[in-house]
């Protein structure tokens, strides 16, 4: 095949399935490309439950979604194919480790395939393969691995002349004023005290598929009169899904707690929870579309996790994201290694409060050096 230039790529489309949260992990692909073929219309292929990521992704123009869960991969494939065929890319990016992508990119007839190398497949398909560790042996940032898609197709394009992005982060669109003008309203930055959000929830569908990664709400309510002894001020967020687990904090809480605020219901859409976070000092959470959120605007953050890897799921060898665990507990991490589901007896899940208000102490302390 004659090289290509950047010129040549008028219309490029990305693939990539999953929560919010997946779809910011591999926001650093779509932004490196972009850098690189600044003037390319890029639209990303999505689950209709992550539509609202578009608000904070500057470099997609448009996206397309699909209805995946409760369906066959069959029937989402033959979907994806008819969106794709019909649109005359120039490009096609797909993360996924099926070995069905490839033969799926081919059929549309987009002339330049990039995924992840599958085996024979993708070798006899593909345009371009990005490298792909076997499952058992993914250690790494899930960042960094989605980017090895955009460092394989730049590398492959413009040889020599290409410098990958390091360290690999997203970087989401600042909020608009006027949401940061409310976010501040509430905050009110202006006054002592550490302003501290805490977003305890998960996804609905994580719970549905026995994905169980929230925290005790016993814990977080002592945590939260802790941090308001203290003379800080704690903020507590939460979605349609985090109604239950927000009332359950809330019931472990006195009527009246100073520096303390219920903000639950108040955020409307994603952008609005964005300008809480950028303008607090912290978020505290545990392993969530949130989490991510803070990493894409590289607010520090503290995270509970329990049988996820933190090693996959932040950032390495950043400071400002910093992750809690129950300690020398050889059955964790064990979520997609090991088991897609968690075991009946989840002990990984009961960190001390100690330990988290000692994360928070040094992330504060970090975020006060940063002034």
């Amino acid at each position: 095949m004659a090289s290509r230039k950047p010129d040549d790529f008028k219309k490029i489309a990305f693939v990539n399935f999953g929560g919010i949260g997946d779809e910011i992990l591999f926001a650093p692909v779509i932004e490196e490309v972009h850098q690189y073929l600044p003037h390319a219309h890029i639209t990303l292929f999505l689950e209709d439950r992550s539509r609202s990521v578009k608000e904070l992704l500057p470099q997609v123009d448009s996206i397309k979604e699909l209805n995946v869960q409760g369906q066959s991969r069959i029937k989402t494939f033959y979907q994806l194919w008819r969106m794709l065929k019909g649109q005359y890319f120039d490009a096609v990016i797909s993360s996924g480790s099926s070995p069905f992508i490839p033969i799926l990119l081919w059929l549309t007839g987009i002339p330049i395939r990039v995924g992840f190398k599958t085996g024979g497949t993708s070798k006899s398909l593909l345009t371009v393969e990005a490298p792909l560790a076997p499952k058992h042996d993914r250690k790494g940032y899930a960042g960094q691995m989605y980017f090895a898609l955009a460092q394989s197709f730049l590398e492959w394009m413009l040889k020599d002349q290409y410098t990958p992005m390091n360290p690999v982060l997203p970087h989401l669109k600042r909020p608009s004023l006027e949401d940061l003008h409310w976010a501040k309203s509430i905050l009110r930055p202006d006054e002592s005290g550490g302003k501290i959000l805490l977003h305890p929830g998960v996804s609905a569908i994580s719970i549905q598929k026995n994905i169980l990664k929230s925290w005790s709400p016993v814990c977080w309510a002592e945590l939260i009169q802790k941090l308001t002894e203290e003379g800080h001020r704690v903020y507590l967020v939460g979605g349609p899904d985090d109604k239950e687990a927000v009332a359950e904090i809330c019931q472990h809480l006195p009527a009246r707690l100073p520096n303390f605020t219920d903000l639950y219901g108040q955020t409307k859409n994603l952008r609005q929870l964005a300008a809480l976070l950028v303008a607090s000092d912290l978020l505290l959470c545990v392993d969530s579309s949130p989490m991510h959120l803070a990493v894409g605007y590289q607010k520090p953050l503290v995270a509970m996790f329990g049988p996820t890897d933190e090693k996959k799921l932040l950032p390495p060898d950043d400071a400002r994201f910093q992750a809690v665990t129950v300690e020398d507990l050889s059955c964790r991490p064990c979520l997609w290694d090991v088991r897609n589901d968690c075991c009946d007896n989840p002990v990984c899940l009961n960190p001390s409060v100690e330990a988290m208000l000692e994360a928070t102490h040094r992330a504060l302390a970090l975020t006060s050096n940063a002034l």
